[in-house]
């Protein structure tokens, strides 16, 4: 219905796992006139319906009759178009393809509430064409798994360069382990796109060896820095030799860092995308820097954003005069212009003078046999400003200390980066596309502290 729909307006796309005051406030921003949605989701959706600036007709895709106070399709269709209607009178409304927003996404939501990232309907071809150009993504007719949900930019993608291609893509409602296994193998998926988390399920969960995934000849992996330990270990469990990870943002349509096929590093997100300009900028100075100098990066291109909805303070807080869009993300390139991520300029814990990346100290946890799951954060020290604690999850039936994971990765990093302590969860929470929201992880120590 999104292409249907793409022909008179611009769609927003929501994630009805989402608490209520967050789906609330995603609505809100663009205050939609009329929500289609599944039976499933008009449940969720009706419960916060009255509670919206606007209140939007509902339209059930998946219901024959009308549904509970909610427009059957059938119904919609009927309302809007004459029985007698001839189809070949059709003409779509004229579309500006650089200035009419197509969509309407939300950013990451990973440090505060998400934000509308308007995007072109220029932002999405080109990105598209710039792939299939580059060949980074399937080759035609390759069946892929889409795990990731249709509200993300890059779960978007696959389902549209599926469709552009002529290949088959495969939607996962959520992702279940057996399912998204046996899926993989009798579906023979030869290539899978995912997130750090998923990569270290897929590297130790005894699941994996109950199914047949040879099919499985290519792994794409975003959303968080992968290293370079656990690409080796993916490698070696799946026996799949082509690993690639990238590096986007909602507000770059999703594209900033690729990999292709006689550019693949280790750790790397590989290099700019074509047409796309990146430099790596002090946070203090605003000055360019080098090869191997960790700072901002900055681009600017095609698949930029338009801004972001109805808050012109935050397009100008992101996008400068200029048109670089300041990503808030620290990385640098070495002498071969090979770019690695480093983690969130909002994320690094400033310890001893020194700065600490959450993500460096989660990817070595992560490899500790015991670990299922990790997230790191900083939290205030009177001596040293801050220091890193982890949450931590166990993997089932596995006993684990915090003396434990202490030792194991105090032997592999300097004393400034050392974690102050460890609280074991029973999860990490991420947003739907992996990202793991920090916030959250503040709001669970606080409470943590205040029963003690």
């Amino acid at each position: 219905h999104a292409f249907g729909i793409g022909y008179f307006y611009a769609t927003q796309q929501f994630c009805t796992t989402m608490l209520s005051g967050e789906l609330i406030h995603v609505a809100n921003i663009s205050q939609p006139s009329i929500i289609f949605c599944s039976t499933e989701a008009s449940s969720v959706i009706l419960k916060v319906k009255d509670r919206l600036k606007r209140v939007p007709k509902l339209v059930v895709i998946n219901a024959k009759e009308d549904y509970r106070g909610c427009q059957s399709m059938k119904s919609f269709i009927s309302e809007y178009i004459p029985a007698n209607f001839d189809v070949s009178t059709f003409s779509p409304c004229p579309v500006n393809v650089k200035e009419d927003v197509a969509f309407i996404l939300q950013s990451s939501g990973t440090t505060g509430l998400p934000k509308g990232v308007m995007l072109t309907h220029f932002n999405y071809t080109t990105v598209i064409g710039v792939i299939g150009f580059a060949a980074i993504t399937n080759p035609r007719a390759a069946v892929t798994l889409i795990n990731l949900p249709l509200h993300h930019a890059y779960g978007l993608f696959l389902a549209f360069r599926g469709i552009f291609d002529g290949g088959k893509a495969i939607i996962m409602k959520k992702f279940d382990p057996d399912v998204y296994l046996k899926t993989i193998q009798d579906y023979k998926i030869d290539q899978l796109s995912i997130v750090p988390s998923m990569a270290n399920f897929l590297i130790k969960s005894p699941l994996v060896d109950k199914y047949d995934l040879s099919s499985v000849k290519r792994i794409r992996c975003g959303a968080a820095p992968l290293g370079k330990s656990a690409e080796e270990a993916l490698i070696k469990r799946l026996k799949v030799d082509d690993i690639r990870q990238g590096y986007g943002m909602t507000e770059a349509t999703i594209g900033i860092l690729v990999s292709l096929d006689d550019q693949v590093v280790p750790g790397s997100c590989g290099i700019p995308f074509p047409n796309m300009a990146i430099k790596i900028v002090d946070v203090d100075t605003g000055k360019s820097l080098g090869p191997m100098a960790v700072g901002e990066i900055w681009c600017r291109g095609d698949i930029i954003m338009k801004g972001y909805f109805n808050d012109p303070e935050a397009t100008r807080n992101t996008i400068d005069e200029d048109g670089w869009l300041h990503t808030g993300d620290m990385a640098y390139y070495d002498n071969n212009h090979m770019f690695f991520i480093v983690d969130r300029l909002k994320e690094l814990i400033k310890c001893k003078g020194y700065q600490v990346a959450p993500a460096e100290l989660e990817a070595i946890l992560v490899n500790h046999p015991k670990v299922a799951d990790v997230g790191v954060i900083g939290i205030p020290h009177d001596r040293h400003g801050e220091v890193p604690i982890a949450f931590v999850v166990a993997m089932q039936g596995q006993d684990l200390t915090e003396k434990e994971l202490k030792d194991f990765i105090h032997g592999q990093v300097a004393a400034y980066k050392r974690l102050e302590s460890v609280l074991f969860v029973p999860n990490i929470p991420r947003n739907p596309a992996g990202k793991i929201i920090r916030r959250i992880l503040r709001d669970t120590l606080h409470k943590h502290n205040s029963k003690l």
